[in-house]
């Protein structure tokens, strides 16, 4: 889910824990990467779709039990 007004800012539920927070994708990047949770320290696989501000995200487990 994205902030209203905001272009890389993103608010997302943890796979793991559960938990909300806010994770910040600069503009120009596109594709996939990792990046772990603040809260539990679990890695999540980050996808990012679209561009400029049609983009969206998709945060799923990066720890081996994802689906690809």
């Amino acid at each position: 889910m994205r902030d209203p007004g905001m272009t890389d800012q993103f608010t997302i539920a943890c796979p793991y824990c559960g938990e909300t927070t806010e994770i910040v994708i600069e503009l120009d990047v596109r594709g996939s990467l990792v990046q772990d949770c603040e809260i539990c320290c679990n890695p999540w696989l980050v996808r990012v779709h679209g561009r400029g501000e049609d983009r969206w995200i998709e945060v799923t487990r990066a720890d081996g039990t994802e689906s690809t």
